[in-house]
């Protein structure tokens, strides 16, 4: 599939992304130029994103492997790139990822890792071929991963105060995903908790081994349990799985309600934060009120989006502003044994008659869209040219983009769903603005008796 075209990457995509959303940690790619060249700029320039996908640093070391190390071996290229990359990179901590070729010729990359070691540098491996499975997967067993090999000494604990740490939300392909996190943290330190966030401003290795000591895990799509479940094997890290994005005051207190339940929190405390962010988002609701109800803007809508997000709009959209969500398409290939709760978690606010299908390809998602025919679509940039085709409004929201950047942009919480509410109206008063100047000129030709 052409990359502008696609969606999900591979799983060499989802390592990369989240080891560069992580502060003063280098990657080495271990890969194939081809691969090299497409993890470093190709769903960056090569689709057309905006802020989104792209790698933070321009400058990734790489083995860069050619038809002689296919032959007889890649790993003295590495070894080779480990060194100079220790050299002229500085980092806290080096990570070895590893993509398709490396995997099916055999490299002993353990082997190359062991021997950097016991040089003292501080060092990783990453195993994320692209045949292995999307960039999703590629986030998730990276995740694990790093944990795995970060707390193989545990630090000591220096900080008494509860703390949560948040997974599965994947750089890049969660469009939102640096302000969303900031907003949970913010949401969270209403009832006393710190957050460990792994990635984004201000996080680094130190970040990942302070898991060890962590409270709880927060579990934000399907694709953070693998991490989540390794703390809860070795350290009995109690799991909170809402496994969606908490927009909106009332998505917002079930997650405060969960960890009260499981973290035995004062009660009131977390009466008062719930009942907090419902007035606070009521307020701003009271303000876009006369504008939904003169522009009419109850329409029947379809989202398309990765599971996280997907869930945490439909419950919105229907539970709380009121739009009828008639369809709703998830795009990140969610395994089967998750689908059964993802289901459950859409009908469960307002989206009961919504047709909920598991599709990620361009054409498929264009042809369920033309069958429905919502008035409005929330999705990619890959769904602006069936909007078009069907004369609606289309709201980017979610990877690959096309016509925004995000950089901080949340749409958890109050702060996110005001910002939310926000872009959705903006999308009918850009329409209805499109409108007016053919509105004028079919005035004109009907006087003109032009056409008649």
């Amino acid at each position: 599939m052409a990359h502008d075209h696609d969606r999900n990457g591979c799983a060499l995509h989802g390592a990369l992304r989240l080891l560069d959303s992580i502060e003063q940690v280098a990657p080495i790619l271990h890969a194939s130029a081809g691969c090299s060249l497409g993890a470093w700029a190709g769903e960056d320039s090569l689709s057309l994103t905006l802020g989104s996908r792209g790698l933070r640093h321009r400058e990734v070391s790489a083995t860069l492997l050619q038809e002689k190390q296919v032959v007889f071996g890649g790993t003295s290229r590495l070894r080779e790139q480990i060194k100079n990359t220790v050299k002229v990179v500085p980092a806290e901590l080096y990570a070895v990822v590893t993509g398709c070729v490396p995997e099916v010729i055999g490299d002993d990359v353990l082997a190359m890792v062991k021997e950097a070691k016991e040089q003292s540098f501080p060092i990783v491996s990453l195993s994320s071929p692209g045949f292995s499975g999307n960039a999703w997967h590629g986030y998730a067993q990276a995740a694990k991963g790093l944990l795995q090999q970060l707390l193989e000494v545990v630090p000591t604990k220096s900080d008494e105060a509860p703390t949560a740490t948040l997974f599965g939300l994947v750089p890049g392909h969660d469009v939102t995903w640096e302000g969303d996190l900031l907003e949970i943290e913010n949401i969270l330190s209403r009832i006393g908790l710190k957050t460990v966030r792994l990635m984004g401003f201000g996080q680094t290795a130190d970040s990942w081994r302070a898991t060890a000591h962590s409270s709880v895990s927060i579990i934000l799509s399907p694709w953070g349990r693998p991490a989540a479940e390794l703390l809860r094997e070795r350290f009995g890290t109690p799991v909170v799985d809402f496994s969606w994005l908490p927009i909106g005051s009332r998505e917002a207190g079930l997650l405060l309600s969960a960890l009260e339940s499981t973290l035995s929190l004062d009660a009131a405390l977390v009466d008062r934060a719930k009942r907090s962010l419902d007035n606070e988002l009521r307020y701003y609701l009271d303000k876009a009120a006369p504008i939904l109800l003169s522009g009419d803007i109850q329409k029947r809508v379809a989202v398309v989006a990765g599971s996280a997000l997907a869930v945490g709009l439909a419950r919105f959209l229907s539970g709380t502003l009121g739009q009828l969500v008639e369809q709703v398409i998830v795009t990140d290939d969610i395994e089967e044994s998750s689908r059964a709760a993802t289901l459950a978690a859409i009908r469960g606010s307002g989206a009961r008659l919504a047709e909920i299908s598991f599709s990620s390809g361009r054409l498929e998602v264009a042809a369920l869209l033309k069958k429905n025919k919502p008035e409005v679509i929330l999705g990619s940039g890959l769904e602006s040219d069936v909007a078009d085709e069907l004369h609606v409004p289309h709201l980017e929201v979610a990877a690959p983009l096309r016509s925004r950047p995000f950089l901080r942009r949340s749409y958890v919480g109050v702060r996110g769903a005001v910002a939310l509410v926000e872009d959705y109206l903006t999308v009918f008063a850009n329409a209805m603005r499109a409108q007016k100047p053919k509105q004028r000129l079919n005035h004109f030709n009907q006087a003109k008796g032009i056409g008649q």
